[in-house]
């Protein structure tokens, strides 16, 4: 996917160069912790057919950087900074029009949290009219970043940028954002043991596991580890007045983009059930240190939900889709996103009571008091699967 932007460069009111810089993330705009993030930056000189006394377009330098920036509300997060505002993180102390350095994150909203060394992709370079030349830039996404997030009161964002300079003009900036995903616990360079204790069929006539595989095949083969193991869990659910069901979960670590399934068993409850929905819900907390009021709530988002009547059955299940724009679970010294299950039970007050319906409707007809009861279960998510 390719990236375009045009950057004019003037040296009178009438111009005489026009150059064009594109930038072409080879492997799309969607990265993982770990991996490598590969551009091909090409810049082309399109002004029309030269005078025979046109010596070219001369670019003093060009230079790229990976950066992430954190946006926070300052009504539910205390300011990071006092000399940086939600508008700019870096105002300096002029307009753009006059810099002449390369600052890839002025202007830009929030802090810079993460910043990757500067690298030079060339001084000095003259493009005649037709002429083009293209740069590779490679920059590893360094396993501690936290995953691209937008939440209500912080918000992670991480953009590629590159700055080139005329000779003797301001310096002009292209920004390309990208989506990084990242999970605790998943490196690309894990050690023999963890290979040792991976799922999936092993044999001596094999090569090495982990040779020649790229990074990002070795994050994912973690994070099919981490999701392929069950681990049942079983929750007893009760009001005052008795037990209404038991649930089953048989993993608690998903993929984006899988499904949470689990079963209900109403049989060893006291209660009679109607009717029951499950939300999945995202938790945004603020730590205790960056929050604006000490009482300060966390933020519950709901993403997805089932919804089943179950009246008179003695067994039921659930598929709950997780969304593949959702954030992983993560955790940063600002905050940590974590996601929940959240039940809600309506419950048969004064017992059931079956009535007759005339024969040719069919079926029964039920009469129910109801009341409601609720309950949660936390869950882990993290990148999805290929």
């Amino acid at each position: 996917q390719a990236y375009n932007c045009l950057i004019h460069f003037y040296k009178r009111p009438d111009f005489r160069h026009l150059m064009e810089v594109v930038c072409d993330l080879l492997k799309g705009p969607v990265y993982l912790a770990g991996e490598e993030v590969t551009c091909l930056i090409t810049f082309s000189n399109t002004s029309p057919t030269p005078l025979s006394s046109d010596a070219g377009c001369v670019l003093a330098w060009a230079s790229a950087q990976l950066n992430c920036f954190c946006t926070v509300s300052d009504s539910k997060v205390a300011i990071l900074d006092k000399s940086v505002t939600r508008k700019s993180s870096n105002p300096g102390h002029g307009p753009q029009s006059y810099q002449t350095s390369f600052q890839p994150t002025a202007g830009e909203a929030g802090l810079a949290v993460l910043s990757t060394p500067t690298k030079i992709l060339f001084c000095d370079l003259t493009l005649h009219p037709g002429e083009r030349r293209t740069y590779s830039y490679i920059e590893t996404v360094p396993h501690t970043a936290s995953p691209t997030y937008r939440g209500t009161s912080v918000k992670y964002s991480y953009k590629v940028s590159i700055g080139t300079q005329r000779l003797n003009c301001p310096t002009s900036m292209l920004r390309v954002p990208i989506r990084v995903l990242s999970i605790a616990g998943c490196r690309a360079d894990s050690g023999p043991g963890e290979r040792e204790d991976r799922l999936g069929p092993t044999s001596p006539f094999l090569e090495e596991e982990g040779v020649g595989d790229s990074p990002a095949d070795l994050i994912m083969q973690s994070v099919q580890d981490i999701t392929s193991k069950r681990r049942t869990s079983y929750f007893n659910i009760a009001n005052s007045r008795g037990k209404v069901c038991k649930f089953c979960l048989y993993k608690r670590s998903y993929r984006l983009g899988e499904d949470i399934v689990g079963t209900f068993d109403f049989t060893v409850g006291s209660v009679q059930c109607v009717q029951y929905s499950v939300s999945l819900q995202l938790r945004e907390g603020i730590e205790q240190e960056y929050r604006v009021k000490e009482d300060q709530q966390d933020k519950l988002v709901t993403h997805s939900k089932h919804h089943e009547v179950c009246l008179g059955f003695s067994h039921s299940h659930m598929a709950l889709p997780i969304p593949l724009q959702l954030a992983p679970s993560f955790s940063t010294p600002i905050c940590s996103v974590s996601y929940i299950l959240h039940f809600e039970f309506v419950t048969s007050v004064a017992g059931v009571v079956s009535q007759p319906v005339p024969e040719e409707e069919g079926g029964s007809e039920w009469q129910v008091g109801t009341g409601p009861v609720l309950s949660c279960s936390h869950l882990t998510i993290i990148i999805p699967g290929t």
